[in-house]
């Protein structure tokens, strides 16, 4: 049978932490992906083990990346599942940090792969980063949201003022992993940034969230001086976008009306109103006529 976790190197690491960051469906506004690439860098965090990503992908969504010069193939890179290691300072965990796709085939078999790996370098917390696109806007403070396996962790977790999410519906991978590592006797939780719809770009200010708290929690050192730059920036950006699209103004004054209101779940229907999901046709009606 075919191995399709492979281990390149074999570290002694200190009571490690795992943090994953997945491409795909929870991934909005790059949060997952953005912060742990962010993250990988910054620390210069080195890949010693990897998921094999034939078998668990859909080629048609994730394509292969190839370059062609002079009319010769010189390279063709298959979407990764890419395992990093970074040695903290004792007695602080050492990290593993995950970067990879949301597998489309065979979940069960996925997650077992990693909670492998998680066992075998004796993980003491598996935390995966998530966004999702909600009903909020750029221009009010948001809280990070929070999924855990178990009454006290979510209760430390609350400590660090983070909110709980009620959700019935699709679920994603993440919660298979939280499953699959409680069954070892190894903690979970997901931290979830909650992201404006109307945001294509990495969302800095849930990942400056989400990285303060976990440099709280492992604990280690971060400087997030570029993230808030790009947070500045893109802040700018949004407001400037605001100001020249009718129907983002629009929908932005509603969010915010509703938020005054305390009851945001009682939402009105009305002329001035956008739903989300027409908000995005909008959006890339827009990027299409640009182009």
């Amino acid at each position: 049978m075919k191995n399709e976790l492979i281990i390149h190197e074999t570290p002694h690491l200190f009571r490690p932490w795992l943090i994953g960051g997945y491409e795909g469906w929870i991934d909005a506004g790059k949060v997952s992906t953005g912060s742990v690439t962010y993250l990988r860098e910054s620390l210069k965090a080195q890949k010693f083990a990897e998921i094999l990503s034939d078998g668990f992908h859909q080629f048609k969504d994730f394509r292969p990346q190839v370059v062609v010069e002079n009319g010769l193939i010189h390279q063709l890179e298959y979407p990764k599942n890419e395992f990093f290691y970074w040695k903290n300072r004792e007695p602080s965990p050492d990290l593993i940090l995950f970067l990879g796709h949301e597998p489309h085939f065979r979940w069960k078999a996925f997650a077992d792969l990693y909670v492998k790996l998680a066992v075998r370098f004796g993980v003491e917390r598996l935390i995966t980063i998530g966004g999702f696109f909600d009903q909020v806007v750029h221009t009010i403070p948001r809280k990070i949201s929070v999924v855990a396996s178990n009454p006290e962790l979510l209760k430390g977790l609350l400590a660090h003022d983070v909110e709980t999410i009620d959700y019935a519906g699709p679920g994603s991978h993440t919660s298979l992993l939280q499953e699959h590592a409680e069954t070892k006797g190894i903690g979970s939780f997901t931290l979830w940034g909650r992201i404006p719809p109307y945001i294509k770009m990495r969302s800095s200010w849930d990942c400056i969230q989400i990285l303060e708290l976990l440099s709280k929690l492992v604990p280690f050192e971060i400087d997030l001086r570029e993230l808030h730059d790009e947070a500045k920036i893109t802040h700018e950006q949004l407001q400037r976008a605001v100001e020249e699209t009718p129907d983002l103004r629009a929908y932005v004054k509603q969010v915010e009306s509703l938020h005054r209101s305390k009851h945001p779940e009682k939402s009105r229907s009305g002329a001035n109103v956008i739903t989300i999901k027409a908000f995005l046709k909008h959006v890339d009606k827009e990027d299409k006529r640009k182009e």
